[in-house]
């Protein structure tokens, strides 16, 4: 991230200041949003005021959305709210990267904590049940969670007219690492501090400081433990 000179910065502290305004603060959103960089240099709008940024070009349609001081919403990323979803929340800190899409329906709710970031192209499906992940999560490109399953018992009714079914929900614990592609299924706890390898597909608990991989994802060793079992 590039950090503007401090004239620059002061102007778009003003701008960002002004953002919350009823009526014309999406203009001085635009306007401090056009004097940034691409991408990632954005994120300095979210630490100079009081304000969230949250991009013009992102795609919101939840009235139970909240996103605290800090929080920063990237282009492109979508926040969808169904008459009986829950709320969504982005506590102070938290990013969401372009092409993720939060979306919640069946009573599911999201609660995304403090400094946790959420790469790109991420799907977060709160439905029935919630998503609740912690502080300091970071979690890499492509990741999908789904706190809910199709009915699929009944043979003589089409799949998508069965209810949905949860066996509760997703919850991932503070400073965990998911790798790029992790998938995590209904009623899964993620431990505090677990790391889950790229590709893997989480259907049990994870335990703290736990190290996962693979297809049923499964735990290959602990966080100071060196690959022959030893503590080191």
């Amino acid at each position: 991230m590039r950090t503007p000179s401090r004239p620059v910065l002061r102007l778009l502290g003003i701008l960002m200041h002004r953002s919350g305004w009823p009526v014309v603060g999406p203009l001085f959103l635009r306007l401090a949003d056009a004097l940034t960089g691409p991408y990632k240099d954005k994120k300095i709008l979210a630490v100079i005021s009081d304000q969230p940024y949250i991009s013009p070009r992102a795609q919101i349609s939840c009235p139970n959305f909240r996103a605290e001081s800090g929080a920063f919403v990237d282009d492109f990323v979508t926040i969808y709210c169904h008459p009986d979803g829950g709320g969504i929340v982005l506590k102070s800190g938290a990013h969401i990267y372009r092409g993720s899409v939060i979306e919640v329906g069946a009573g599911g709710s999201v609660f995304v904590g403090r400094n946790t970031h959420i790469q790109g192209s991420c799907n977060l499906n709160g439905f029935v049940s919630d998503i609740r992940i912690g502080d300091n999560v970071q979690i890499a490109p492509g990741c999908a969670f789904s706190p809910y399953e199709h009915g699929i018992k009944d043979v003589e009714t089409p799949i998508r007219d069965q209810p949905l079914t949860s066996c509760g929900p997703i919850v991932v614990e503070d400073d965990a690492w998911l790798g790029m592609g992790v998938k995590v299924l209904d009623g899964v706890t993620i431990g505090k501090g677990a790391v889950v390898g790229a590709g893997a597909v989480v259907t049990k608990d994870v335990p703290p400081y736990a190290i996962v991989a693979g297809v049923p994802a499964k735990v290959i060793r602990y966080r100071g433990q060196a690959p022959d079992g030893s503590v080191g």
